[in-house]
């Protein structure tokens, strides 16, 4: 049978477990006797097991089955939790996600059997404090009855209700089959449920299942021995139908004939199995069931938010989605493009605009409500990873999460990960000071690390801080010199936050020895280049003797922005709304200069002065008749984090909102288009990445 289309499924929601797992087993480590924690961890890993176990994956689903055995002795407070063994837990969750991995490459697990992690697991059960289990009697051996026998035909003894025999009445009527089978599943299968389950699937296509004993739930629930009986409706042949429940694998037979129908249904009196549903239907139930279970236990668990609280929508779905509301915002432009033209239309045009401007803004807000996504998403991992760096690096040290539950586009939070992660694993590993180190100074001996997630106006903002030892200005600047970044009288004048700066530069570190976690500056050049990437910014805040704080801002999204339309040279060119500061108009006189550079001083702040004509190397508007001198200046001032610009443009053209269009992969762009849009009357018009000019 093709498992094929349920494996996006099951990648999905082996995460989903993976993520629950680990941050069950980090309670467990702070309160062993925690029996509810323990159940939990116990269900997802019975999941896990029959997850995989439906797939086919034999290695993870040995793994989970023997931690499923261990969580099982745990319950039943025949083993302690202690230190050694959440950390043989965390080795398994490990290897499941090494599994995973190798299943979202090539789609197949992989050869690795991890026999060390399943001897641990063994050992941990052997070493249990329970009482020695009573001595079994051994049973007298019964053989099996023949294959073929007419003991192994169970469903000779299934009372058929009136109901049931009426349909394969009509069945017949209709020149259809009504097969009888009893299913067999082998002893040593470790998933009789699953098995049955793939059994059901397989004859979907083949007919229609009136009825089945055990009934689908006792079944789901593995309330039965190694067999199952059913009767199917169906055109095909009987060789096919056995066929499609032998290919299921670990069953060991099918018995199956042609079923005749009794004169009379059987006796009222007889308890007649709950079950008449196809296996679609019982597919259906299983899935439905199994999600409203999900989100009961989840609910009862903790107050927090649930984060998969709807059904997956695959994201080229919800690209599509997007493209054509972009194309009507583009139509809703037109329209006002027409309007301004026009000077005579009547009002009822007017009012249509209007109408479609506010579908058009609805709708894209109910799209971005569905694109959007917790950035829990993404940290929900670090607090098992700041866990693992505290053993590594033999520091004391706790991270301290708020604002899990703000929101982000899906493409920035797929692509936001990498760069928080950095930063955090930098701040346990170059941030925190020793812990003897932290006592001598008076500092607690535990470290604290703090993620904190905002949303701010159209941008969300997450700072990375932590209480360590700061970040040693001078020290910055020797190494800058060390490695002829500056030189000595550059360093003499540079400010301690241009000293900063200079973390981000590539391949620079103030670390003295490179470990596997990394210095300060290793790799803070990727993280600011990903970040700016996404339209964002990074800056640091540092003190020395108390600590570091990272301050990335993104933009809520990247598809569909406000934008300023400004005219550079009778071209036309769009600035994001989200970095726009103020405009101003000054006269030439206003501009000084310092150091060769165009300044204005804009109420008590210098701000430098960028010709947008010179940077993006267009012709300037020729003056033949002095008209404009006496004129002023129109300036944008932009910002990014604590910094400013002024941008000189000719005209404003007014806010609008406008849909971001990729320039494909054959323009070489500069980095200063970020890319394009297209206006109401078919022109392009290229999207300015001021950052780029800050």
């Amino acid at each position: 049978m093709d498992l094929s289309q349920y494996l996006e499924i099951f990648i999905d929601e082996t995460k989903e477990h993976l993520q629950n797992l680990n941050d069950q087993v980090l309670i467990l480590e702070a309160e062993p006797e925690n029996i509810d924690t323990v159940n939990e961890i116990f269900r997802a890993a019975h999941s896990l097991k029959g997850m995989a176990g439906t797939m086919g994956y034999k290695r993870m689903q040995r793994l989970t089955h023997d931690m499923e055995n261990v969580f099982s002795e745990i319950r039943n407070g025949k083993l302690n939790v202690d230190a050694d063994m959440v950390d043989i837990v965390f080795k398994c969750l490990d290897a499941i996600e090494g599994y995973l991995s190798n299943i979202m490459e090539s789609s197949d697990e992989g050869t690795e059997d991890n026999e060390e992690l399943i001897g641990l697991l063994n050992a941990a059960l052997e070493g249990k404090h329970d009482e020695p289990a009573p001595q079994e009697t051994a049973e007298p051996k019964v053989d099996k009855p023949a294959v073929g026998s007419e003991d192994r035909k169970k469903y000779l003894s299934i009372p058929v209700a009136d109901f049931e025999r009426n349909a394969m009445l009509e069945a017949k009527t209709n020149g259809m089959h009504v097969y009888a089978t009893t299913v067999y599943i082998q002893e040593s299968c470790l998933l009789k449920a699953a098995r049955a389950f793939l059994v059901f699937k397989g004859l979907e296509n083949k007919g229609e299942i009136i009825k089945s004993v055990p009934s689908v739930q006792d079944i789901e629930d593995e309330r039965f021995d190694f067999d199952f009986s059913m009767f199917i409706i169906s055109e095909k042949s009987l060789e096919e139908v056995k066929k499609a429940i032998e290919s299921v694998s670990e069953i060991e037979e099918a018995v199956i004939e042609e079923f005749e129908i009794p004169d009379t249904a059987s006796d009222s009196t007889v308890k007649v199995e709950e079950s008449t549903d196809t296996a679609k239907t019982a597919v259906k139930e299983e899935k439905a069931e199994k999600k409203e279970e999900k989100k009961t236990q989840s609910q009862a668990k903790s107050s927090k938010p649930v984060v998969n609280r709807s059904v997956r929508v695959d994201i080229e779905k919800l690209d599509d989605l997007m493209n054509l509301v972009s194309e009507l915002i583009i139509a809703k432009n037109g329209l006002v493009s027409v309007s301004g033209v026009n000077n005579n239309h009547e009002q009822g045009f007017n009012e249509q605009i209007e109408y479609l401007e506010r579908i058009t803004t609805n709708l894209h807000e109910s799209v971005m409500k569905v694109r959007m996504v917790p950035i829990e998403s993404v940290v929900n991992r670090f607090p098992r990873m700041i866990r693992d760096l505290s053993k590594k690096l033999n520091k004391e040290m706790e991270l301290i999460m708020t604002g899990e539950d703000t929101e982000l586009d899906r493409t920035v939070i797929d692509e936001i990960g990498d760069p928080l992660m950095h930063m955090l694993r930098n701040s346990a590993d170059h941030g925190l000071e020793p812990t003897i180190d932290r006592l001598k100074i008076g500092k607690p001996k535990v470290g604290t690390i703090r993620l904190d997630a905002y949303q701010d106006g159209n941008n969300v903002t997450i700072e990375v801080s932590d209480d360590g030892a700061g970040i040693d200005v001078e020290k910055i600047k020797r190494k800058a010199i060390e490695k002829g970044t500056i030189t000595e009288e550059q360093a003499e004048y540079m400010s301690d936050k241009e000293a900063v700066d200079l973390l981000f530069m590539p391949a620079f570190s103030t670390a003295e020895k490179i470990s596997d976690v990394s210095g300060r500056g290793v790799g803070l050049d990727v993280v600011k280049n990903k970040i700016e990437g996404l339209g964002g910014d990074v800056e640091v805040i540092t003190k020395l003797g108390e600590g570091t704080t990272f301050i990335v801002r993104l933009p809520l999204t990247l598809a569909i922005i406000q934008a300023l339309m400004v005219d550079v040279s009778g071209e036309k060119y769009a600035l994001p709304l989200n970095s726009v500061v103020t405009i101003e108009e000054i006269v030439p006189d206003d501009i000084k200069y310092v150091h060769t550079k165009e300044v204005i001083n804009l109420r008590g702040t210098v701000i430098p002065i960028v010709r947008l004509n010179e940077v993006l190397d267009v012709e300037p508007v020729v003056d033949e008749d002095n008209t404009f001198e006496d004129e002023g200046l129109i300036v944008v001032i932009v910002k990014k984090g604590d910094k400013q610009a002024g941008l000189v443009i000719d005209k404003l053209l007014g806010q609008q909102e406008i849909v971001i269009k990729p320039l494909g992969k054959y323009i070489k762009a500069p980095k200063l288009i970020s890319g394009a849009t297209i206006l109401g009357n078919g022109e392009v018009a290229l999207i300015i990445d001021s950052n780029t000019l800050i």
